[in-house]
């Protein structure tokens, strides 16, 4: 998602299109809620914007990319289990929800998240699964492909 963003901060001309899907532009806005780390404010728009859009894998992925950033800043335990189960039931929506049109590079930063949940949980069978099916798209532009082939190496490498 880093990596997409800084491509996206380097050829801005290509974003105009995007700015006028209504869809993408609220969440561009929420995109800044987001940076200036006001989580709760964040959390209310992206559920208010999934009310009027319940099938958008776009909003699914950016709810489970908010609860993951919460996760990472929890001490306590089971609250990060529990910001885990809701980033993790929101990726596994952005899958359910995804058609032959959804873009590819959005299901390949999915399952590396989903990945990432799974090795954290260490179910590492499971996450190499995953990194698979995001290589399995290819190299996308803005996709999780290196990350991808970075954790499964790193999975399989012999202790």
């Amino acid at each position: 998602a880093l990596a997409a963003r800084e491509a996206r901060k380097a050829n801005p001309g290509t974003s105009a299109f995007l700015d006028e899907n209504p869809v993408t532009k609220r969440l561009l806005e929420i995109q800044k809620v987001i940076n200036a780390k006001d989580y709760t404010k964040a959390g209310a728009e992206l559920q208010q914007l999934l009310t009027q859009n319940p099938k958008e894998p776009r909003i699914h992925f950016n709810i489970g990319r908010l609860a993951s950033i919460q996760a990472v800043a929890i001490d306590d335990p089971e609250l990060q289990a529990r910001k885990l189960a809701e980033a993790k039931t929101a990726y596994s929506n952005v899958i359910r929800n995804a058609t032959p049109t959804t873009d590819k590079a959005l299901l390949s930063l999915t399952f590396v998240a989903l990945g990432r949940i799974y090795e954290f949980s260490d179910d590492n069978a499971y996450a190499t699964k995953l990194y698979d099916e995001a290589i399995k798209l290819g190299n996308i532009r803005g996709g999780g492909f290196t990350e991808a082939m970075d954790a499964k190496a790193r999975l399989i490498k012999p202790q």
